[in-house]
C-alpha cells in the first residue's frame, strides 16, 4: 500500500511513517497541503492521511483541491487532526468527500485498523469516488469552512491570551523572586563580611596571647638579672663596700638588660604591625627574625628549632603577614610536640627554590595529622584543642594570607615522624586576586 502523509509536525510525521512502514507500506511525506497536492499528483497514492490545520494550505483546502482534480478525486482521504475534533468539523470533512475523521492521538494499531477498514469499504464500492455532499460551486462550503476556521481561530486567540496572561504572571513572580534573591544575597554577603571580621579579630586576639607568652619568655632572664643586680647593689651598700665604680657597673648592667627588653618590645610591635603595601623582602631573613621571637620559648620546653638556607631568595608580598604565617606554623608544631612528647623534639624550617617558586617547608616530629582530619585543618574554627587552648583560626588565616594576599599555595602532608607544611611563593611579583584585609 502506498500512503501519503500530509502533516506539518515533524515528530507526528515521523511517528506515522514508522507506523505504516511497520505494516510494509510505502510512505510519502508532505509538510503542508501544497506539497501534499504535488506529491499526490506525482505518486498517485492508494490513500492520503492528512492533518487539518497546516500552514500555506490546510487539510480542508487540500481535500477540495483533490476532489476537484479528475485524476485524484478517487483517492481515499482520512483526516487525522488534534485541532479540529468537533462534530461540525467532522461533518464538514465528510461532506467534502473524506472517508473518515480520526482524532489525534490514536494508537498505531487503531489507526492502521481504521485505514484498512477505509480501504476495504472503498474497494467494495469498486473504486468509485466519494461524492461530496457540498457542491463546490455552492456557497455552503465557504460558509461552513469560514465558520469553523473562525471558531478555531477564536479558540487559538483565547489560548494565546491565557498563555500570555500566565507568562506575564510568571514574569512578575520571577521579578519578585529575583528582588528577594538580591536582598538575600546582599544579606549573606554582609553576614560573611561580619563573620570574616570576627574571625580576623579572633585571630588577632590569639596572636596577642601568643605574643605575650613569647615576651614573657624573652623578658624572664633579663628581669631575673636585674633583680639580682639590685639585690647585690643593696647588699654592698648596706655592708659599706659600695663605691662609685661598683655602682656604675651595676647601673650599666641594669641598663643593658632594660635596653634589651625595650628592643624586644619594638621587635614584637614591628612584627604585629600590618603591612599596607607589597614589598620585596628577603625570605630567609623574615624567617630568621620570626624564629628569634620564639626560640627561647621553644628551647625552654626542650624543643630544638633549626633554620636552613639552601637559597637566598627575594619575594614580593607582605613581610609581616608572612612572618605571622611562619609563627602560626611554629606554634602548631610546638603544640603537636607537647601533646605527643617525642624523645628529641625539633622543628626544622628550610628555605629553598623549586623552579620559578620559592619553597618554605616546616617539619616537626610531633606525630603528624590524623588522615581523617587532613582535609579539614584549613577550615575556619576547626581545632583539635579545647576551646580554652585555641580558636582554630591559625591555619585558616595562614592559608588566606598565603593564597589570597600573596598569590601562593600552602599544603600539608605527613612524613615519617610528623607533619610537613609547604609554602610556595612565586618569585615574580604578583597582584593579589582579591582585596586584602590584614588579619
Amino acid at each position: 500500500m502506498n500512503v501519503l502523509i500530509v502533516e506539518d509536525s515533524v515528530s507526528a510525521r515521523k511517528l506515522l511513517r514508522i507506523t505504516f512502514e511497520h505494516y510494509h507500506c510505502t510512505v510519502f511525506e508532505a509538510e503542508n497541503g501544497e506539497e501534499g497536492l504535488e506529491l499526490a499528483a506525482r505518486h498517485k497514492p492508494d490513500i492520503i492521511i492528512s492533518d487539518a490545520l497546516m500552514p500555506r494550505m490546510d487539510g480542508f483546502q487540500l481535500l477540495r483541491m483533490l476532489k476537484a482534480d479528475p485524476g485524484l478525486k478517487s483517492i481515499p482521504f482520512i483526516f487525522y487532526s488534534s485541532t479540529y475534533t468537533g462534530d461540525k468539523e467532522a461533518e464538514l470533512a465528510l461532506s467534502l468527500g473524506a472517508e473518515a475523521f480520526v482524532p489525534k492521538p490514536a494508537e498505531p494499531e487503531e489507526l492502521w485498523e481504521k485505514t484498512c477498514n477505509v480501504m476495504r469499504e472503498w474497494e467494495a464500492r469498486h473504486r468509485m469516488p466519494a461524492h461530496p455532499s457540498i457542491d463546490e460551486s455552492d456557497e455552503q462550503y465557504l460558509r461552513e469552512y469560514s465558520r469553523i476556521v473562525a471558531a478555531k481561530l477564536e479558540e487559538k486567540v483565547n489560548e494565546l491570551e491565557e498563555a500570555l496572561a500566565l507568562r506575564i504572571q510568571a514574569e512578575d513572580e520571577l521579578r519578585r523572586l529575583n528582588a528577594g534573591l538580591e536582598e538575600r544575597v546582599a544579606l549573606e554577603v554582609e553576614k560573611n563580611s561580619v563573620k570574616d571580621r570576627i574571625m580576623a579579630h579572633q585571630a588577632r586576639l590569639a596572636a596577642m596571647g601568643e605574643m605575650l607568652s613569647n615576651i614573657s619568655h624573652q623578658w624572664r632572664q633579663p628581669l631575673n638579672n636585674v633583680s639580682l643586680l639590685i639585690q647585690n647593689l643593696l647588699l654592698e651598700f648596706e655592708s659599706g663596700n659600695l663605691n662609685p665604680d661598683s655602682c656604675r657597673s651595676y647601673v650599666a648592667e641594669c641598663m643593658k638588660a632594660v635596653t634589651y627588653m625595650s628592643r624586644t618590645i619594638d621587635k614584637f610591635r614591628e612584627f604585629y604591625q600590618p603591612d599596607r603595601t607589597r614589598q620585596l623582602f628577603a625570605l630567609y631573613r623574615a624567617i630568621s627574625d620570626t624564629v628569634s621571637l620564639v626560640r627561647e620559648s621553644l628551647e625552654s620546653l626542650g624543643i630544638t628549632i633549626e633554620t636552613v638556607k639552601e637559597h637566598d631568595i627575594n619575594v614580593s608580598g607582605y613581610r609581616n603577614e608572612f612572618s605571622q604565617v611562619i609563627l602560626n606554623l611554629i606554634i602548631n608544631a610546638k603544640e603537636a610536640i607537647q601533646l605527643r612528647h617525642p624523645a628529641k623534639p625539633f622543628v626544622k624550617i628550610v628555605c629553598s627554590q623549586k623552579g620559578k617558586s620559592a619553597l618554605v617547608t616546616i617539619t616537626d616530629n610531633g606525630g603528624g595529622i590524623p588522615p581523617e582530619l587532613m582535609d579539614k585543618i584549613f577550615d575556619p574554627y576547626f581545632t583539635t584543642k579545647f576551646m580554652s587552648q585555641g580558636t582554630g583560626m591559625g591555619l585558616y588565616m595562614s592559608r588566606m594570607i598565603v593564597e589570597k594576599h600573596m598569590g601562593g599555595r600552602i599544603s600539608v602532608r605527613n612524613n615519617a615522624a610528623g607533619a610537613e607544611v609547604s609554602i610556595e611563593l612565586l618569585l615574580e611579583p604578583v597582584v593579589p586576586v582579591t582585596p586584602r584585609d590584614a588579619p
